[in-house]
């Protein structure tokens, strides 16, 4: 695989698990093989909607392996090595290196107090332990750290640190600034990670998304990313306007997205099972009939 940023759409992927919650390779592999007929261009696995913060590390290890197999070459699989600490997250690296994987994404350390000298010195380590091109993650609302564009901008000199995801809910400048602080180099790789934002994010001038909703509708988004860069403007609307509305479902009021997700994909005959790891909660009776009466008129099966 190249060392260079992919480009286009990436599928955190979701998790599928049993009741011990260990991953159920069938389903894994399933979902690859759907996301990939859909044209995907990257895949990461695990990731936070796929839960990885609750999988044990053998688990993740395990995910990463599965993954790379069955894409067997097709698109770049990038795993997340995040953890709360430097030497967690070097463990999970090396073990995304021997699973196969050919980029390496993390945010900066948690639940820690950390400034930003903390947050260089935590990339910059990873860099150098490094075989793999490694990528930034901007998640905020859920680490509770914020990259500065200024460290951004100086983390992106380092040669293998070659893009960053940015997820900051509603909040676009932040993306801007982002964008900005990295345009000393040409080849660097910024990814919207919010799909509301998506056509947004490429009028900016994003390289591609990490996109959640793309688990459970990877063709509109693959076509939002095709229709921009073709110049179709109406066309890209229509595909964000959809995405709209599958979030809108899939962002209840008690249970948590990665479950609605999984109860989509269960219905879609892709998961065999839509548990999540404790403490996240199931949906409740009346969410999962919303779900499916809604979901059958947007055409989600």
């Amino acid at each position: 695989m190249s060392s260079k940023p992919f480009r286009g759409v990436m599928c955190p992927l979701l998790c599928p698990l049993d009741k011990d919650e260990r991953i159920i390779e069938k389903d894994v592999r399933r979902l690859v093989r759907w996301q990939l007929d859909n044209g995907v261009n990257a895949l990461m696995a695990p990731s936070g909607t796929g839960e990885f913060f609750a999988l044990r590390a053998d688990e993740r290890k395990r995910f990463v392996e599965i993954v790379v197999d069955e894409a067997d070459g097709e698109v770049p699989v990038i795993a997340m090595v995040g953890d709360c600490g430097t030497t967690l997250a070097l463990q999970h690296l090396k073990n995304a290196q021997d699973a196969g994987a050919d980029g390496a994404m993390a945010p900066p350390v948690y639940f820690c107090p950390i400034d930003q000298r903390g947050i260089k010195l935590f990339y910059t380590t990873l860099a150098k332990a490094s075989d793999i091109p490694l990528y930034l993650y901007q998640q905020p609302q859920e680490t509770k750290v914020w990259m500065t564009p200024e460290t951004v901008g100086e983390l992106a000199k380092i040669p293998n640190i070659i893009g960053i995801k940015v997820s900051c809910w509603g909040d676009l400048l932040s993306y801007h600034l982002i964008l900005r602080a990295v345009r000393h180099r040409a080849d660097f790789g910024i990814y919207i990670g919010e799909d509301h934002n998506n056509l947004s994010a490429c009028a900016l001038g994003a390289t591609g998304s990490v996109s959640t909703i793309a688990n459970v509708i990877p063709d509109t988004v693959v076509t939002l990313w095709k229709a921009w860069n073709r110049g179709d403007l109406e066309a890209a609307r229509a595909a964000q306007d959809r995405m709209m509305s599958v979030q809108e479902l899939l962002i209840p009021p008690l249970a948590v997205f990665q479950t609605t997700c999984k109860v989509v994909l269960r219905m879609k005959g892709i998961f065999s099972t839509d548990i999540t790891s404790s403490p996240l909660q199931p949906v409740t009776a009346p969410e999962r009939k919303r779900i499916a009466a809604i979901g059958k008129k947007l055409n989600l099966f």
